[in-house]
C-alpha cells in the first residue's frame, strides 16, 4: 500500500496547519491554491523614496517621455480607450492604457505635483493652492482655469495605466494621483500613487522647466522635448516613429511632418537642440548632452 495522505488530513503552509477541507469542496481548494501562488510571489520591495533634482528641474520617468503615455496632442484631439489598449512605446517598454486619454498638459499637472512630492517619501501626501499651482505652470487663474486643473486632476486620477518592464515586472494601478479637494478655500491634498513613482526606478530625466514654459501650447514640441531631453545622444529616427510614439491623430505622415518640422524649429529656438534635418522618411538630430548625460557617455565608453 502507498503511504498518501487522507484527503481529511491536515497540510501544512507557511508553518502553520489549514483546516481539514472536503474535496468536493471547490471554494476551499481554491483557497488553499491562492494561498500557495500567494506563498511563491516574489516580493516587492517598497519604495523608499522619490528623487531629488535642482528647483530649475521637473524629473519624470523615462517611460512617460517615451512613449505615447501623455501624447503630443491638443485637449480637442484626445480620445477615450474604453478597453486595455497597448500604446507606442520604445522597445523595453510595454504601456498598456484604459481610460481618457493623457497629454502633455497632464503631464505638467503631474510633473508639478512629483515635484511638490520629491522630499517626500510615498504614502505621504503635499498639500497645495490650485492658484499655486496654475501660477507654477503659468496659467491664468480664473474660473475656467480652475475647471481645466479640476479636469486634469480627474483624468490623472481616473485612467488605468500597466507598464512592463523588459518583459519581467508589470506594475499596473488605477491613477497617478488620489486627491482630496477642499471646495470653499481650493485648497488640493494629493497623494501619489506607488505603481506610478516605480517608473523612476527604471530611469527618468531631468526636464528643464523654463524651456517647457516657452512651449506653452505646443503640444507635439512638448513631448519633442521630453523625448530628446531623456536620449544624451538622439539617433536617427524615422518620421513614422515618431508619429507613434507621439500619439499623433494625424492621419497622414506628410501633414504630420510638417507638424514635426515646425516643432523642431521650436526647440532649435529655445535651445533644447542645435539642428536637425529631416530626409525622406528619416530625421537626425544634434543636441549637447547635459554634464550628467555627458559623465554617462564617457562611463558607458570606458565601461
Amino acid at each position: 500500500m502507498k503511504n498518501c495522505r487522507a484527503p481529511s488530513e491536515p497540510s501544512e503552509m507557511n508553518g502553520q496547519h489549514s483546516a481539514p477541507i472536503n474535496p468536493n469542496d471547490l471554494s476551499a481548494r481554491f483557497e488553499q491554491l491562492v494561498k500557495r501562488k500567494k506563498a511563491q510571489l516574489r516580493v516587492v520591495e517598497p519604495l523608499m523614496a522619490i528623487p531629488n533634482w535642482p528647483t530649475t528641474m521637473r524629473g519624470t520617468p523615462n517611460a512617460c517621455l517615451r512613449s505615447a503615455l501623455f501624447a503630443g496632442v491638443q485637449g480637442k484631439e484626445r480620445i477615450a480607450y474604453k478597453k486595455r489598449t497597448l500604446l507606442a512605446s520604445v522597445d523595453g517598454i510595454e504601456v498598456r492604457f484604459l481610460g481618457i486619454q493623457l497629454i502633455q498638459s497632464d503631464l505638467d499637472v503631474w510633473m508639478q505635483i512629483v515635484h511638490l512630492s520629491r522630499q517626500q517619501l510615498p504614502g505621504f501626501s503635499v498639500t497645495f493652492s490650485a492658484h499655486a499651482l496654475l501660477t507654477a505652470l503659468g496659467k491664468g487663474t480664473g474660473k475656467s482655469q480652475h475647471e481645466w486643473l479640476k479636469e486634469s486632476m480627474a483624468r490623472l486620477g481616473g485612467a488605468f495605466v500597466e507598464i512592463t518592464f523588459q518583459g519581467r515586472d508589470s506594475f499596473g494601478e488605477k491613477g497617478f494621483l488620489r486627491y482630496y479637494r477642499d471646495e470653499t478655500t481650493q485648497r488640493y491634498i494629493v497623494e501619489l500613487t506607488e505603481s506610478m513613482l516605480r517608473l523612476f526606478e527604471d530611469g527618468y530625466t531631468h526636464i528643464q522647466f523654463e524651456q517647457r514654459h516657452k512651449l506653452r501650447k505646443q503640444p507635439l514640441a512638448l513631448w519633442l522635448h521630453g523625448f530628446l531631453s531623456s536620449h544624451a545622444s538622439p539617433y536617427p529616427l524615422k518620421v513614422d516613429t515618431l508619429h507613434r510614439l507621439s500619439g499623433s491623430s494625424t492621419t497622414h505622415l506628410r501633414d504630420f511632418k510638417l507638424r514635426l518640422r515646425k516643432a523642431l524649429e521650436a526647440l532649435v529656438v529655445i535651445g533644447a537642440i542645435e539642428s536637425f534635418s529631416i530626409a525622406e522618411d528619416s530625421v537626425k538630430i544634434k543636441k549637447s548632452p547635459t554634464p550628467s548625460q555627458q559623465r554617462h557617455l564617457i562611463s558607458k565608453q570606458q565601461g
